[in-house]
């Protein structure tokens, strides 16, 4: 009876540690690079510094899974979106601008939430900025493009904290408040109700698709690139292979400004003269055309109303420039014509 009541303490005591472990969490210590053993449902933090300073991540997992937290440095990256700047950040003996986190297996699901090494005094400086707020930007490195997960203030500690949706890699920046977001294709990027919406989405490193919206309710955005579409070229129009699906998740009345960052190069392989570039929608009867694009620089816009699939497209002949020079060497010959 004495043993069986042992046992049964023992057991009891197992389960209340389990408990105690569960609710306060867990502290283990790790290595970039190095995978790091996670127990199902305790809220871990790894810390990757020295009694708990400098990068640490709190993460808990559905199923005991690996967990590995790697450096991300600038070579890796892409260029990033105009008034975006990375902020670099010391981590232990090495300096980064961000990191790369996997979770093993494949099918574990996970809340994560990452601070960061102390930022560098370059960076503090660049926060201090009139407009400048710090924020954490998920990098696709297949497609090379960007996306704005969120904002966050320096802790005192001179560290920024952020929680991370999925695996992938991440850089900490500096940007102008006043500068699109960037956004991931095929990403639902919510819109405030009756507030001025700013998003660019990268195309490649020169080129790429912003648009300005307001909306008259809150619901969420998702634009999808493509470069082929059936019924691309109609009336002389030729098509530059960059298609928009713009679509909101609910019914809204939006007030809206395509604009598409375009590359001379391109078009000089297509034959296409920059002045003639315009936005064309796809009706039920084919693209439409409605004739209010603009042409500034290198940059095409369109205002709208509605979203449906878009698409830029331009035509064949002189150039305003080429034009004026003709017109003025006919006039030139026909002088001397007459002399």
């Amino acid at each position: 009876k004495h043993h069986r009541q042992n046992n049964m303490l023992s057991k009891t005591l197992i389960v209340f540690s389990l408990l105690i472990t569960a609710i306060a969490g867990l502290d283990v210590q790790g290595s970039f690079g190095d995978a790091v053993s996670v127990t199902a449902n305790v809220d871990t933090t790894i810390n990757f510094g020295i009694a708990g300073i400098n990068p640490s991540l709190t993460i808990n997992v559905n199923q005991d899974a690996q967990v590995t937290l790697s450096l991300l440095v600038s070579a890796e990256t892409s260029p990033l979106p105009r008034g975006y700047n990375l902020l670099t950040q010391s981590a232990g003996a090495a300096t980064n601008i961000g990191y790369t986190l996997a979770v093993t297996p494949s099918t574990a699901t996970f809340s994560a939430n990452l601070t960061g090494g102390v930022l560098a005094q370059t960076a503090l400086a660049l926060l201090a900025q009139v407009n400048v707020k710090a924020g954490l930007l998920q990098f696709d490195a297949t497609a090379k493009t960007y996306n704005q997960i969120a904002v966050a203030v320096p802790t005192i500690a001179q560290q920024l904290s952020f929680p991370l949706p999925s695996i992938g890699s991440y850089a900490f920046v500096a940007f102008n408040i006043e500068s699109p977001i960037p956004t991931f294709y095929g990403y639902a990027r919510q819109l405030a109700a009756n507030v001025a919406n700013r998003l660019v989405y990268l195309v490649n490193a020169t080129e790429q698709f912003a648009i300005n919206v307001t909306s008259s309710v809150q619901t969420d955005l998702k634009v999808d690139y493509s470069t082929s579409i059936s019924g691309a070229n109609f009336d002389g129009y030729i098509a530059l292979d960059a298609y928009f699906n713009i679509e909101t998740a609910s019914p809204a009345q939006v007030a809206a400004n395509l604009s598409y960052t375009f590359d001379q190069a391109v078009l000089a392989a297509k034959g296409i003269a920059a002045d003639t570039l315009v936005f064309a929608y796809q009706t039920a009867n084919g693209w439409k055309v409605d004739g209010s694009a603009s042409v500034s620089g290198n940059v095409v816009s369109q205002g709208t109303t509605h979203f449906s699939q878009w698409g830029v497209y331009g035509q064949t002949g002189s150039s305003d420039a080429t034009t004026m020079f003709i017109s003025a060497w006919l006039v030139i010959c026909a002088i001397f014509a007459l002399l």
